[in-house]
């Protein structure tokens, strides 16, 4: 069975996703990778946490890709304004950073990350990574978040593909 195959068995039931991300290669290889593995959910991507603020502000998306390490204003502070407006509490946040040390981890979900994930190198893993991610149950972020909770650490989610 191949990739494409294997990932039409899933049923995706997440219609929107932005991501916020200021280096543009990440930005085109994630555009790209989502189109294939969810061909059906819509994107929308902004460069730094000022555009991402004020894209909320009219927009909810039904999940949120935020890179930690953005000019203007970083993702942790994107973070902390977002999960300050109830009206924002529903919506999933996925920290997608290339930084994999334990307080960036511990830091990003203290904050309010449903899901933290260390940026694949591998344009394979990203899609598999993706689609997994969009297969889960996003109705209740929190319990996502519980399971990746192990011996007092949040831990980032891993896909080996």
């Amino acid at each position: 069975m191949n990739c494409k195959t294997q990932f039409q068995h899933l049923q995706i039931m997440i219609k929107s996703i932005v991501l916020a991300e200021d280096n543009l290669e990440h930005c085109f290889f994630f555009k790209k990778a989502l189109k294939e593995a969810a061909p059906q959910v819509s994107f929308a991507a902004v460069h730094d946490g000022d555009q991402l603020i004020q894209l909320l502000e009219s927009y909810l998306p039904d999940l949120l890709f935020l890179d930690i390490g953005m000019p203007c204003k970083g993702g942790v502070q994107c973070i902390k304004e977002i999960r300050e407006h109830r009206a924002y509490d529903s919506m999933p946040i996925i920290v997608f950073s290339v930084f994999a040390d334990d307080q960036a981890i511990q830091g990003a979900y203290g904050y309010g990350a449903n899901l933290y994930v260390v940026k694949p190198e591998e344009y394979g893993l990203l899609k598999s990574a993706l689609h997994t991610i969009l297969s889960m149950d996003w109705s209740d972020p929190k319990s996502i978040t519980e399971k990746f909770f192990s011996k007092e650490r949040y831990i980032p989610f891993t896909n080996a593909g």
